[in-house]
């Protein structure tokens, strides 16, 4: 009788114990299964980014605290901001010296172009450019070549310079 007891006791131990794990995790419903992983997720001190599969690419899916954008490598890590920054730097031939009247140019992801011609050194500046954004830098000259510059601009930046291909 004893023996009884003793058993009935711990098999409703391990029956209550399965219960209680069996309820933590709480009700959920998965509605669609993909081979996928891409997109970016955040919300409070977690966040999730993923590029494989990429059934939906671009697609944006939200509900409170969380939202999933979906794509190839779909994130932005640095928002565009109010401010602004300087960017100067110089452009030289091969050899090193400084070239001057060539014309430095910027666009931005919407195709907002500027340009500045250098000075006698080489020297070039942008003023108020914004910062949190990547911008394309392209060098053009009468006599030389340069490989044109993709830059993500989250500070100042006094010298992106550019060398005259040989």
């Amino acid at each position: 009788m004893q023996n009884r007891k003793i058993l009935t006791a711990f098999l409703a131990l391990i029956f209550l114990n399965l219960t209680i794990q069996a309820q933590t995790g709480g009700g959920f419903t998965i509605t669609q299964s993909v081979i996928a992983g891409g997109g970016q997720n955040a919300g409070g001190t977690f966040s999730i980014a993923g590029t494989i599969g990429q059934p939906v690419a671009g697609s944006a899916l939200t509900g409170s605290p969380f939202a999933v954008t979906s794509g190839f490598w779909n994130f932005a890590p640095l928002a565009p901001t109010a401010a602004s920054v300087t960017i100067s730097g110089r452009v030289l031939t091969a050899k090193g010296s400084g070239l001057m009247r060539a014309i430095v140019s910027i666009s931005d992801g919407s195709g907002e172009l500027r340009s500045v011609i250098t000075a006698s050194s080489g020297f070039y500046r942008f003023e108020n450019v914004r910062a949190g954004e990547t911008y394309i830098f392209e060098v053009r000259s009468k006599k030389y070549q340069f490989a044109p510059q993709v830059v993500s601009v989250i500070e100042e930046i006094t010298e992106l310079n550019f060398t005259a291909a040989q």
